[in-house]
């Protein structure tokens, strides 16, 4: 949505102040039994419902106008056990204030979250972890709604970690007014990021026609060219063949420019930081010359090729590169898996691919086998361009990823020290592949990671090239030649880019667990494989 419209519905606002968002707010009513659907809408009947998900377990219920919560699996992930209200009416810029009673016989901790469904990827507009204590009965928290106005937020508890029973009561959730018009301009975080075409890496972009048309320059004569720029781009120019009298200008739009001659006859051109699609490139003759050149390369550059590796071998993989992650604990995802070690069942390098396969077979007290490989402390990375070409496994309950990890984690465990997902895939929404970070301020677990989608009809079908760019500065996601995910470094540390440090590649098709498994299993789809063609890497050059 455009700014000027969300300004317009901030000046527009329809909802009265100081009036309560909350229905059943003190319990008096029974609690609904309406049921989401798979994107997470639901109505809640103007009251609340009990929501359990990702293995997640417990009791929530009424007892003498309270709400009493208490879990039953501490292990399962934080949004496993959930008391939710929908829908409720957010509008953009508004400031809000939250309010209840709660009690509690120890330290318990809580987990409070007003989001979106899944149209908008569980956004959550405000997260927060409390502590509810046997010594404090009011809480009161403010927010403001820095997103586009939603009709269909949700309001939730997350229970997930209460060893011994909460109630709560006496909920409030009123608007309290609005952000100032200017404020809003610079805090607006959410937007749905599109999808544009780019040109290839190590591809010329100049047509055989501007070739030779940069032949037949004459002097103060140059050539302009309509081109794809992209936030953080880097471009070669050569000019192959020239004399030793000739002279040229090249630069970009709004970006860099650079003299060439015999002596510099190639150069890097770096772009800003603003997404230009109908940037420009240009070339200036400055000499007075006979023109020598045989060719000339404009193309978009990463640097030089660090790993190129496309499988030409049969076997197990390749010891030197591959290790293996093992075990059927769940992962933290409640997945169903077990993953093995180096069995030729579950990965193998055939007829020029690296296949990793999900079985559909009892092992260690799980009921599929898999396989997670890695490149820790073989191959690990910093900056660059990753390029996987790959096919994916199709079917309900799989859950198969391209993705990265930090090798030594120097801020701290998951998600301190960040992680890069470069392709992820649920087999119940086949076709949308999705690619994510996850930092400490932004990830899953608080519905606030940053990312995209898109969709590819045929990912399970055919190969297509997951890559990813990374500087000190942007990261970004493409399949093959499109561009669909920018995150930027906010420059506010490593709570929000902890990507200064080197990461390892993880392949590996998950069974189940909070994410794949939101829809169940089909177990009549095995065995299911995801096979890798092709992976190059490019380190990044200065």
């Amino acid at each position: 949505m455009k700014k000027s419209i969300c300004f317009l519905m901030i000046m527009l606002s329809s909802i009265v102040f100081s009036q309560n968002l909350l229905f059943n707010s003190k319990f008096e009513s029974e609690l609904s039994q309406a049921i989401p659907n798979i994107k997470g809408t639901v109505d809640t009947q103007k009251s609340w419902i009990k929501h359990e998900n990702g293995g997640g377990k417990g009791k929530i219920e009424i007892v003498n106008g309270k709400i009493l919560g208490v879990s039953e699996n501490l292990d399962a992930p934080i949004h496993g056990l959930q008391l939710i209200q929908a829908p409720l009416k957010l509008e953009a810029g508004g400031i809000y204030k939250l309010k209840f009673i709660a009690e509690s016989e120890k330290n318990e901790k809580l987990t409070l979250k007003v989001g979106a469904d899944g149209d908008r990827g569980y956004y959550a507009y405000w997260y927060n972890e409390i502590q509810i204590s046997p010594t404090q009965k009011e809480y009161e928290y403010t927010f403001e709604m820095l997103a586009e106005e939603d009709e269909k937020a949700r309001f939730e508890i997350w229970f997930t970690k209460a060893e011994t029973p909460v109630k709560l009561t006496e909920f409030s959730l009123e608007k309290i007014g609005n952000i100032e018009t200017e404020r809003m301009i610079a805090l607006v975080k959410f937007n749905n990021q599109k999808e544009y075409k780019v040109d290839q890496v190590g591809k010329n972009i100049l047509t055989e026609e501007n070739i030779q048309k940069i032949k037949t320059l004459k002097t103060n004569d140059e050539l302009r060219k309509n081109v794809t720029l992209e936030e953080e781009g880097r471009y070669l120019v050569k000019l192959i063949g020239i004399s030793q009298d000739e002279k040229y200008e090249v630069g970009l739009k709004d970006g860099e420019s650079r003299v060439l001659d015999f002596n510099t006859d190639s150069c890097i051109l770096k772009f800003g930081n603003k997404t230009r699609v109908d940037g420009e490139f240009y070339i200036k003759k400055l000499s007075n010359t006979k023109t020598q050149i045989e060719n000339i390369l404009f193309e978009k550059y990463i640097g030089k090729i660090v790993w190129e590796e496309e499988f030409n071998y049969t076997g197990l993989p390749d010891e030197k590169i591959w290790s293996y992650e093992v075990g059927g604990h769940g992962w933290g995802n409640s997945e169903l898996q077990y993953y093995k070690k180096a069995d030729k069942e579950n990965v193998y390098v055939r007829d020029g691919k690296l296949v990793i396969t999900a079985l559909k077979k009892d092992y260690e007290g799980k009921k599929y086998t898999s396989t997670r490989l890695i490149t820790k402390g073989k191959k690990d990375f910093l900056y660059g361009r990753i390029e996987v070409t790959a096919k994916l496994p199709s079917g309900r309950g799989t859950w198969p990823a391209i993705w990265m990890m930090p090798t030594n984690s120097q801020y701290g465990e998951w998600p301190k020290s960040g992680e890069i997902d470069i392709m992820e895939h649920v087999g119940y929404e086949e076709g949308i592949v999705h690619g994510t970070v996850h930092t400490e301020k932004y990830y899953w677990v608080k519905s606030n990671q940053k990312g995209n989608q898109i969709e590819i009809s045929d990912a399970t079908k055919d190969f297509h090239t997951y890559s990813l760019e990374w500087t000190p500065n942007i990261i970004k996601m493409y399949k093959d030649d499109s561009l669909y995910f920018i995150y930027e470094n906010e420059k506010e540390g490593k709570e929000s880019w902890p990507f200064d440090q080197k990461f390892f590649l993880i392949f590996n098709i998950a069974i189940g667990g909070a994410w794949g498994g939101q829809q169940g299993v089909d177990d009549t789809i095995f065995p299911q494989s995801l096979e890798i063609d092709k992976i190059r890497v490019y380190e990044l050059e200065n």
